[in-house]
């Protein structure tokens, strides 16, 4: 029997040294999850801080596009109100235009025609007059 006591003594050792490396493995895990928990409070602790830095600076940049599309909307409305005016401004010369063309095309025409019938009259006196001084010369 005293092989089976040794034989259990021994067992009882290796058992004991077993449970003591797994309660050293388990406090040091146990130490490591501390760990792990402090650093990622520490990380979540300055996502939340970033995040609102980028809140702030989104917050700006917004207002700064809606400072340059106000502007740009303010802009086209001008641009607009320009060219309806210079629409309705083409709109009014090109009446004018016309109404004048129509007063002053008549006396035009007028003046035309009386020079053309002027230039026929003395082309046929000239032709008449050179057949004249022909005829005297044969």
């Amino acid at each position: 029997m005293t092989t089976d006591t040794a034989v259990l003594e021994r067992a009882l050792m290796v058992m004991a040294a077993c449970m003591a490396i797994q309660t050293v493995l388990f406090v040091a895990a146990s130490i490591a999850g501390v760990m792990a928990w402090r650093r990622t409070t520490d990380a979540l602790r300055d996502a939340k801080t970033q995040v609102g830095e980028l809140r702030v600076y989104l917050d700006r940049m917004s207002a700064r596009v809606d400072e340059a599309s106000g502007a740009l909307i303010r802009g086209t409305a001008a641009v607009d109100e320009v060219v309806s005016d210079v629409r309705d401004a083409m709109g009014t010369v090109r009446n004018s235009v016309g109404n004048v063309a129509s007063i002053v095309a008549g006396p035009k025409t007028a003046l035309a025609v009386g020079l053309m019938k002027g230039v026929q009259v003395w082309r046929n006196r000239r032709a008449e007059q050179r057949l004249a001084a022909d005829a005297s010369k044969s």
